[in-house]
This record gives structure tokens, C-alpha cells and sequence, in this order.
């Protein structure tokens, strides 16, 4: 059965193509599973897995996170807190405007610029629905770089969904939003 699993897996792999394409081994595909897996395992835990050294799985976490192909994302997981998530799909005649309308906004959690008919599709997170209501009728809905809207609540995850949020303190831009968004529901 081994056998036949391995066989698998190595079929899997040559299909995905992420160790040719990302520069991977062996070890450092067990060191990414370890790490997903469980975060906070130690370098001595894994040394152990794949019979290296501690010091040599340092390198090679650090090799891994030098490629961007390793990554730490702080931030609250979707499923445990009471947020309201919100995707908002666009099509847009300017995507990096409007993305760049809410980079300073401290509900707004990410955006991916896509093909098909919306090329735009945005996140928000907020305690409340209106808030986020108000953030698409005041930004988007009238905008004059924008055709058409699709907003859907997230109900649930099928996996954990970490949002990086986009408090920060230090951003006076940030800090001093009127928030006149709230207002228009």
C-alpha cells in the first residue's frame, strides 16, 4: 500500500510542478507541511523528521522565507471570530485606482485583480453589515470607474482563513478617516 501511495504522490507532484517551479527538495516539502501544519513546531522537531541538524533546518527555513515561498501572516482567524467578511467583485476601467482608494482604510483586507467579467475582487471585514454596505455605497456604487458591483458575505470558511487587518496606528491618513462611509447605507 506504501508503495502505491508513494506512486501517487510522485504523480501528484510532477502534475502540480511546485518543486521544479519553486526550487524545492524533498526536505524542504516536509519542512513546509510540518510548518502548515503546526506553526509553532520547533526547528528540533522537524531536525528530527528529516534527519538534518537544528542548525541546517534554520537554513533552510530561512532559504525558504528569502524566496517569498515561506510566509507569516498575523491576523485573526475568520472562524473563531465575530466578523463579518465581506467579497466584493468589480469591474473596474481602473483596478490600481481603486485599490489605491482604500489602501489607507482599516476595513479593507486585500484585493485581487482577476480576469472574466469582474476584474476586480475586494475584501472588507467588519463588526457590523452596514458598515460594510456603507463602504461599497459610498466608494464604489457612482464611481465613475466603475461598472458593476457584486457584494457576498462570507457565511463560513471551509478551512482556517487568516485576515491579515490593516489597523495601524502610525498612519495618520488611517487615524484621521471621517469614515463618512459609515453613514451611507
Amino acid at each position: 500500500m506504501a508503495g502505491k501511495n508513494f506512486k501517487k504522490l510522485e504523480e501528484f507532484k510532477k502534475k502540480t510542478q511546485f518543486n521544479n517551479t519553486l526550487g524545492l527538495d524533498e526536505r524542504d516539502n516536509v519542512v513546509l507541511s510540518l510548518i502548515q501544519k503546526n506553526p509553532g513546531v520547533s526547528q528540533e522537531e522537524i531536525a528530527k523528521k528529516i534527519k538534518l541538524s537544528q542548525p541546517s533546518v534554520g537554513a533552510r527555513i530561512r532559504k525558504l522565507k528569502q524566496k517569498g515561498i515561506l510566509h507569516n501572516v498575523w491576523g485573526v482567524n475568520f472562524r473563531v471570530v465575530d466578523l463579518n467578511l465581506a467579497k466584493v467583485d468589480v469591474n473596474a476601467t481602473d483596478t490600481t485606482a481603486i485599490i489605491n482608494e482604500f489602501k489607507d482604510c482599516p476595513f479593507f483586507i486585500n484585493a485581487l485583480i482577476t480576469s472574466g467579467k469582474y476584474n476586480l475582487c475586494l475584501f472588507f471585514t467588519s463588526t457590523n453589515l452596514k458598515r460594510l454596505e456603507g463602504i461599497v455605497n459610498h466608494h464604489l456604487r457612482g464611481n465613475s470607474k466603475v461598472k458593476d458591483i457584486q457584494m457576498n458575505i462570507v457565511i463560513s470558511t471551509a478551512k482556517d482563513f487568516v485576515l491579515p487587518l490593516n489597523i495601524d496606528y502610525d498612519n495618520e491618513r488611517q487615524i484621521n478617516c471621517e469614515q463618512n462611509c459609515k453613514d451611507c447605507v
